[in-house]
C-alpha cells in the first residue's frame, strides 16, 4: 500500500504555542452528542457510536503526536497505512470519517475564526484521512473542492485527488465519478472527453447523465434517442427528466395518447410534483390551450409559490 502522508494542523489545539499545539482535542466537546451520534447510525450515515468514534480519533491523535515535528512547519504527519491499522483494529470503516466531517461542518454563515474553527479544523482532517484511505465520498467531495477551486485543467489532471477519482470510476464503476469528470471537461469544452465520460456514467446507472445526454440528443434533432435517453433518467428518479419526456411530447415530436396529451400530462404532473417549476408553468399553459382556466390558474398559482421559494 502506497504511504499517504496527511498534514495535521496545529490549529485544532487551543493555543498556538508547540507544546499545546501537541495535546489532545477536547473530543468530549468537538464531536456531536449521543443523540446525533444516535440518529446517524440508525439511518446508517454512521457505522459508529461516540465513544468508538472517541478512541479511534483519540489513538490516531496519539500516533500523530509521537511522530517527529519538523522544524519547517511544526506539522504533525503521519501515513495512511498507519490509520488504516487503527480502522482495522477496532472495525472501524473509513466511511466514518467522512460522515463525521460532514456532521462537524458548520454551515458557510456560521463559520468564524471562534472556537468553532477547531471544529471545522476537525472536519477538514477527517476528510483528508478519509480521502487518504480512498472512501469514495471522500474522494468525491474532495476531488469537487479541487476542480471548483482551479481554473487550469491541466493542474487538475496532474492533481493526485483527480487520479484518485479516475480509479476510483475506473475501477468500482462509481457513477458519480464518471459524472464529475465528464462536467470538468465539459467546462472546459473539451467536448469528445465530456461525452464519454457521460456515456460511461450513463452505462453505470446515472440518471443525471442519461438526463444530459437527452438535453444533447434534442439539440441535434435526435428525438427518439432523446426519448429513450429522458425515460431512462426519468426511471433513474430524474425529476427533470419528467419535465423534458412531457415538453418534448406536447412539442408534437412523439406520437403520445391521443386527444388529451395524456402522458404528457403524466409527466409534467411528475415533475411538477416534484418541485421542477418549469413543469407546472407548463401545465397552465397546457389547461389553458384547453380553454380550462380554472386549472391553468391553479397550477399558474402553484408555479408562482415554486418561484417564490426558489
Amino acid at each position: 500500500m502506497n504511504t499517504t502522508r496527511v498534514v495535521l494542523s496545529r490549529s485544532l489545539a487551543s493555543s498556538p504555542s508547540s507544546s499545546s499545539a501537541r495535546q489532545l482535542p477536547d473530543f468530549a466537546r468537538i464531536l456531536p452528542p449521543d443523540a446525533v451520534f444516535a440518529s446517524a447510525q440508525k439511518s446508517g450515515f454512521l457505522k459508529c457510536n461516540r465513544a468508538q468514534a472517541t478512541k479511534v480519533l483519540t489513538e490516531v491523535w496519539e500516533t500523530t503526536r509521537s511522530t517527529t515535528i519538523t522544524s519547517s512547519t511544526q506539522d504533525s504527519a503521519f501515513s495512511a497505512a498507519g490509520v488504516a491499522k487503527i480502522c482495522a483494529a477496532h472495525n472501524f470503516p473509513p466511511s466514518n470519517f467522512t460522515s463525521l466531517a460532514l456532521l462537524l461542518q458548520p454551515p458557510a454563515s456560521s463559520r468564524t475564526t471562534s472556537p468553532a474553527a477547531t471544529t471545522t479544523n476537525l472536519s477538514s482532517i477527517l476528510l483528508s484521512l478519509a480521502t487518504s484511505l480512498n472512501d469514495p465520498a471522500a474522494i468525491l467531495k474532495s476531488a469537487r473542492s479541487k476542480i471548483t477551486s482551479s481554473r487550469s485543467l491541466i493542474l487538475i489532471e496532474s492533481s493526485p485527488i483527480w487520479k484518485k477519482l479516475h480509479k476510483l470510476a475506473q475501477e468500482q464503476d462509481v457513477p458519480e465519478a464518471y459524472e464529475l469528470m465528464a462536467e470538468t471537461y465539459q467546462n472546459a469544452k473539451v467536448m469528445g472527453q465530456a461525452q464519454e465520460y457521460w456515456t460511461r456514467a450513463a452505462a453505470a446507472g446515472s440518471g443525471r447523465a442519461c438526463l444530459v445526454m437527452g438535453r444533447q440528443a434534442v439539440l441535434v434533432g435526435k428525438r427518439e434517442v432523446a426519448v429513450q435517453a429522458f425515460k431512462q433518467a426519468a426511471e433513474l428518479g430524474e425529476a427533470e427528466a419528467y419535465y423534458e419526456l412531457g415538453a418534448l411530447q406536447l412539442s408534437g415530436g412523439v406520437k403520445v395518447a391521443p386527444e388529451r396529451n395524456e402522458e404528457a400530462e403524466y409527466n409534467l404532473s411528475v415533475a411538477a410534483a416534484s418541485g421542477v417549476t418549469r413543469a407546472a408553468v407548463k401545465l397552465a399553459e397546457l389547461y389553458k390551450s384547453r380553454n380550462d382556466l380554472a386549472m391553468s390558474e391553479q397550477w399558474s398559482e402553484v408555479a408562482s409559490e415554486m418561484k417564490a421559494i426558489e
